[in-house]
Order: C-alpha cells, then structure tokens, then sequence
C-alpha cells in the first residue's frame, strides 16, 4: 500500500475558514497509530507547526516527554521525502499501569493555537506493522506477497484507493479466530471489508459492515484443518480517501455484537446485557451511570473488542415490557427502552392527553450507533386515525411536534422500522414530553483558533424541534479582549418556502465570528455556545450547543462526515499568529428598509509582499427576496456589495459575512470578516398618541400620531385612515406630506351611530417610493378600539 498524508482533517468550507491560520498547529498522522496497555513508546505525531515547546491534550493516562528530533519513521515509509521544519513531534510515553483500554483523544497546543484531535486507541494485544507501509519494496497487495503474521495480534496499516494489503498466519486445527478493523470509528475514512482464504485461494468467510460496527468489519472463524491460511483487507468501495489508515486485529476473544437498554438514566446503575458475536449467551454488566458525560462506555470483561457507548439522560428511565398484546402505557417525561424483536413488528404505546396539549416525541435509536433501526414513529388517535408521522429520512432519529386536536384523548404510538427489519440489535429509546416548541443546536467547528488582531469564524447548526421563530446565538463565556458578532437565525417564516410540509422541523444554519484585539495574549480556553428563544409570553428557551469532537471528512457519494461527539467537547479556543490580509467593513450593523438598497463597502487590509485578494460573501440563514450583488469596481484595496430587497422581502434580521481568498505560504486560504448584521425594516412606521378613543353621537374625536421614515426609505408622502368603522362613523384620510412627520385623524359620529365597542384599523400607504418600479408600500396596519359612548 502507498501512504497517503492527508492536507487536513476537516469537514467542511467554514471549518476550513475558521483554521486558515498556516502557524497554527495541524495533526496529519500519528506513528504507531495504538498501543498495548502498560508500554512504553515512542510517539511520532505528524503534521505542520509542531514547535518546540508544543503541549500534549489528552485524557490518556500517560506521561509525555518531549525527544529530541532523531529518527523519524515517516522517512523511511514511501511518503515523499523532503520533510519540513516542526512537521514531526516525537515523544515518549510511558502508559500508567491499569490504563483502561479504549479510545483516547490526543491535541496539541502551542503558542500558535491548538490542532485538530486524533484518537489514538489503547488495547490488549501487540502492536505490530504493516511493511509497506516503512518500505514500498515489501508490498502485500497480491496473494504472493502476502506479509507474514503471527497472531494475537494488532496490525496497523493504511490502503490507498483499489489496493489490497494481504496478511498471511497460521492456525491449528479447531482454533477459532477473530478478525476485526477498526477504521471509522477511530476516524478513518475508509470502508473496511475483510476476506479470509485458505492455502488454495477458496475464500472460507467474508464481512463488510459487521453488525454492531457501523461500516468496520469482524468475522470469527473456526479452522477445521491447521495450516496456512490468509486475511485481505480493502476499501469495499476502493475509495482513495485522505485518513486511509486501519487496524486489523487478529486474535481470540469475546465480543459482542449488541447492547440493551441503549442508556439509563444519569446517577444510577442499572445491568446492561450484552449479546449476540460470540457469546454464547448474553453477558450482563452492572454499568454505573454516575458520569458528567453524556455517554458511558461498556464492553465484554477481558475483551479485545472496543466498548459501547450507552446514552446518558436525566430523565427516569423504564424498559418496554410485553401487556397481553395491546398497547403499553407510557409515562411522560420518561425514557422508554424498547426494541423492534422481530421483522414487521410494530410497538404501540397509549398516552393520556387533552386537546389543544403540545407534545414532543421523541426518538432515539440508529443515531447512538448503537441500533440498526430506521425509526419510523405513527402517531394515531384512540380510533386508530393517523394523526402525524416522522421518520428519519434526512438521516436523524425522529423529533415529532404535535398538538393534540380536537376530541382527542388518547394518542397511540406506533413505532417500526421503516423497512420491516426487526431483531436484537433493532433497539430505541421513545420519550414524550409536553412541552412549548423547542430546538437544538449543533457546532460544525469542533475548534477555533482565532488570530491576534483578526477574525475566525465558527459554523452552527440549529435544529427545530416545533419552533419556528428567531433565534440568538452567543458565546456567554468569551474572555476580554475578544467580541463575538453574528449568530442570528431569522424566523423559519422569512426563508418564504411556501410549504408547510415541515414546518417548525427545519434544520437551520449560523455563524458567529470571534474578533481578537491585536494585543491579546497566546491562550488557549474552552468555550460555550447558546442559543436562546424568546417566547411571546416573555418567557426564553435556552440550549446549550453540542460540539462534534473531531470533523474528518469522507470523500463518495451520499458520505457523511465522521464526528465524535461522545468527547463532550464544545468548542476550543485558542489564539494563534497574526494574519497577513483580513477584510472588514466600516458598518457592524445595518438598518435597510424594505424595498430599498443598501451598498455596503469593505477594505482589504494587507501586510507588505501578500498576494492577491478575491473577496466573496455568504448569508448565514435562509431569507426570501433578497439579492446581493458585487458592487461596482473600486481601486485599491476597496469594494462593495449591494444588498437589495423588494416589497416582499420579510422583516428580520440576517448575518452576511465576507470572506477573503487568498495564498498564505502556498496554501489557499479563507479569511472570515467580522459579521456584519442587517436589520430589515419597515420603511416608515405609525405611532399613535393613544391606542383607544370615544365619541359621542353627533360628536367628534381627534386621533394624533406621527410617521417615523427610516433614513434608507425613499418615500415621500404617508397616506393614513381608518378601516372597518362602524355606520354612521366618518375619519376623512389624511396626508402626511414629505418632510412632516406629525397627523391627526378627525373622526366624526352621526346622531344615528349605535353604540358600542368597536375594533378599527388604521390603514397607511406610500403611494410614491422613489423606486423605478411604481409600486405602493404599505406596512402592516395598526389594530385600536373605537367607543361610541352616548
């Protein structure tokens, strides 16, 4: 196999952009990639800006100490020669007796920032290497070139595209053997299939995508002869992937395939049955859940394999039980865990409610990782009328709004798989809450490392859970010396998508930006992104952003990035070295009336001998009828965008944010300008003196008020009158001209008016806007009562 050194490991523009800094610290590889419990090792990390004086993060429970730069075993692989200044950190580390084995993850700080996270695993068995992977000349692509093995044994080893690595032991005769690569979920982007032959070449088992590892593989096999015997290893898709490393282990040990319950419930300890692979019956663990994290690892005692991760709650937790056929009670605010046993199975669950009532339900299943269902969850009433359904079609596990209708008072929940698969491993956790619309939020940057005197960008995701309004998004524990800007999600009405097909269920995107002062000092800090709602009733919903832990990407078709959240990391922080060019706006926040332009103008600021600029612009959420263009030519080092809206355009509040393309020592980079925030308004607004008036038959009534133009309306004279008036009642329309802001509706009642209380409107219209287009502006009327008292 040929090592392939990926350029980063990221995921997406906007992580790319947020750590476009060339100083900072970058974690391409590590060497060995795993070690056995109680060794000492030398480490080689592997990558760019790995200075002297670079500290280790992790929670691995080990010693670290820096070695001088001697030997590196990068060179002797077929990588390339030619190896730049601080691209190779070797360290030794001493493993502390006990170290459990597992998954750990490993970054590194220096005064330039921080680097992305590696996990490097710890296990039971000898580490050994693949050769080609040192020496080209020592191939194992072909059968014939098979690598000699022993086993009880871990390889580590890479693939490149359509390539095979061939591994070559000996087993006895009733000897069971288990294979097993671990890729994926140790941040690898290949796809692992493994083959085993016999000495004549029959192939005598085979796995892709065992059950239980997501697209890793494992078989065991029982050899009934002694004898030579082979193990190959490819991409099934022959994928040429940047992080293309693997590691195959061969030995004999308990594993299992299958958990249950997924989770329990935080501060408890329940018995989690571990079954299916290997075992010959299920293994029960008393699992502690008294853990800050919100996932708890738990394994087969004295296995090889890699722990299950189980979800953590705060809620009570029940497990499903059968009830003589008919559908079982669930309780609010209680987690039930459950399973679809068998193929076409349905579960059904009966829940007391009261119309008008808001619920959520919610599930949870194929996103733990734990569970192989696709959750379809049915939401029908006491009569067996479908009333809702949600399915997990965009790739996430049902979260379904609901409001109770009408004369209903028992829902029954139907939960399946949505291809009528069933079994052990179809496991789900089911909850109903009632509760006002919600949402989550989600970060697309797993670290950022912000320039002193510059600007970094952090990408975020929103998804709603029923509610459809704004959102503000913050970083309440940034440090002095550093703002945030941006961080707005308009209201899911202003995208104008004109369905309500999913309404209050869209997933919706933002980005704050973080600003250092020039002066700040190298550090490096954990931070915290909220979001928060504000409800009509005054009352805020306020969610704390969940970080993806590490972004690799994973090149094909319909791929998905890999992420680990289960590191209950948030959002890193450090400071790294100043930028050569950034690109600002004069203008943080801009107020712009609909229906009008805006022309915003930008600087590139650049230091002597930086390259050329190209300065481009994106919107962080979705807002219809608005249109920005490039604005005309300027010299220099200046330019513009014009933001333009149109009558239709909704009145919210929207972030834009410039980015500069440029080259920083032969790399492409994208540099993120502070968001500049606009605010679309209404061109003109009415205030009225009072919001209730009387009058007496054959009386009269004054209603004053005045006209606020925004500075961007190009309006000239307000028309104003009063809609829907009781007979007998007059209000002549008034003209407010250009220039005046002040008015009085005169509102007359004849001696035949009825009394009462009556709703009217105050109408308004700007029948000349100033625009090519002829057109009239109105703005929402303005509801007040009117009292004929006699």
């Amino acid at each position: 196999m040929k090592r392939l050194l990926p350029l980063a490991i990221v995921a997406s523009s906007a992580f790319l952009a947020a750590n476009a800094q060339a100083a900072a610290p970058v974690l391409r590889d590590v060497y060995p990639r795993g070690a056995q419990r109680g060794q000492t090792f030398t480490l080689y990390l592997r990558g760019e800006g790995l200075v002297q004086g670079a500290q280790i993060r992790s929670t691995l429970p080990a010693s670290f100490s820096r070695l001088a730069r001697s030997k590196n075993p990068f060179a002797e692989s077929n990588t390339g020669g030619g190896m730049r200044p601080d691209s190779v950190l070797p360290l030794l580390v001493a493993l502390k007796p006990g170290t459990p084995s597992g998954l750990y993850p490993i970054r590194v700080v220096t005064p330039e920032g921080i680097s992305n996270v590696v996990l490097f695993p710890v296990g039971e068995l000898t580490e050994i290497e693949e050769t080609e992977s040192k020496d080209p000349k020592q191939a194992n692509d072909f059968p014939e070139q098979a690598q000699r093995v022993e086993t009880g044994v871990v390889i580590n080893g890479t693939l490149a595209g359509v390539e095979s690595d061939n591994f070559a032991f000996r087993a006895k005769a009733g000897q069971k053997l288990v294979f097993e690569v671990e890729g994926r979920r140790l941040g690898s982007a290949i796809d692992p299939a493994i083959e085993i032959f016999d000495a004549a070449g029959r192939e005598i088992a085979r796995n892709d995508d065992a059950e239980g590892l997501g697209v890793d593989s494992r078989v065991e096999v029982a050899f009934a002869k002694a004898g030579e015997y082979r193990v190959q290893i490819h991409d099934s898709k022959f994928s040429d992937q940047a992080q293309n490393f693997y590691r195959l282990k061969i030995g004999s040990y308990s594993f299992a395939s299958g958990v249950f319950p997924l989770g329990w419930k935080r501060g408890e300890t329940v018995e989690i049955a571990l079954f299916g692979g290997n075992l010959s019956a299920p293994v029960k663990v008393k699992t502690d859940f008294h853990s800050k994290s919100e996932f708890v690892p738990v394994r087969v005692p004295s296995s090889s394999a890699l722990p299950f991760l189980l979800a953590v709650s705060d809620l009570p937790e029940t497990i499903e039980t059968a009830d003589g056929g008919g559908p079982i009670a669930l309780a609010e605010a209680t987690v039930m865990n459950g399973r679809i046993s068998g193929p076409g199975e349905v579960d059904r669950y009966k829940l007391r409610v009261e119309p008008g009532q808001k619920w959520v339900f919610e599930m949870n299943a194929a996103s733990l990782g734990t569970s192989l269902l696709d959750a379809t969850l049915t939401v029908r009433d006491g009569a067996g009328k479908k009333l809702a359904v949600g399915d997990d079609g965009n790739g996430v596990d049902p979260v379904l709004p609901f409001t109770v209708p009408d004369g209903v008072k028992e829902l029954v929940l139907h939960v399946e798989d949505l291809l009528g698969r069933g079994g052990p491993l179809y496991g789900y956790r089911l909850q109903a809450m009632q509760q006002n619309p919600d949402f989550s939020v989600e970060l697309g940057t797993p670290f950022v490392n912000v320039p002193a005197g510059g600007t970094a960008q952090v990408a975020i995701a929103v998804q709603r859970r029923g509610y459809s309004g704004a959102l503000k998004l913050t970083i309440p524990n940034l440090p002095e010396g550093f703002t945030a800007a941006g961080g707005h999600v308009p209201p899911e009405a202003a995208a104008q998508r004109f369905t309500a097909d999913n309404t209050g269920r869209t997933r919706e995107r933002s980005v704050i930006t973080i600003t250092a002062r020039p002066d700040v000092k190298p550090q490096a800090l954990d931070l915290s992104v909220l979001g928060e709602a504000l409800m009509p009733d005054g009352t805020s919903i306020k969610r704390v952003a969940r970080g993806p832990g590490m972004l690799v990407a994973v090149r094909g078709v319909k791929e998905k990035t890999f992420s680990a959240p289960w590191l209950d990391m948030q959002l890193p922080m450090a400071v790294s070295a100043p930028l050569p060019v950034a690109v600002s706006s004069s203008t943080p926040i801009v107020r712009i009336a609909q229906g009008f332009e805006y022309v915003l103008d930008y600087k590139i600021s650049r230091a002597p001998g930086a390259g050329p600029v190209k300065v481009t612009q994106q919107t962080a959420g979705l807002v219809g009828n608005l249109r920005i263009l490039k604005g005309e030519a300027a010299k220099g080092d200046n330019g513009s965008f014009q933001v333009s809206t149109n009558f239709a355009t909704p009145v919210t509040t929207f972030d834009m944010l410039l980015e500069a393309q440029t080259e920083i020592d032969g790399k492409s980079v994208i540099i993120p300008s502070p968001i500049v925030t606009f605010q679309v308004v209404p061109g003109y607004e009415l205030h009225l003196s009072k919001m209730a008036a009387e009058v007496a038959p054959g009386g009269k009534v004054e209603i004053a008020g005045n006209v606020r133009r925004e500075l961007t309306f190009e309006g000239g004279e307000i028309r104003v009158k009063v809609e829907d008036l009781p007979d007998e009642v007059s209000c002549p329309e008034v003209v407010v001209p250009s220039g005046e802001t002040a008015f009085a509706l005169v509102c007359g009642a004849g001696v035949a008016a009825k009394p009462g209380a009556f709703d009217v409107r105050i109408a308004s219209a700007a029948p000349e806007t100033g625009r090519k287009q002829k057109a009239e502006y109105k703005i929402p009327d303005l509801n007040m009562k009117l009292m004929v008292n006699r």
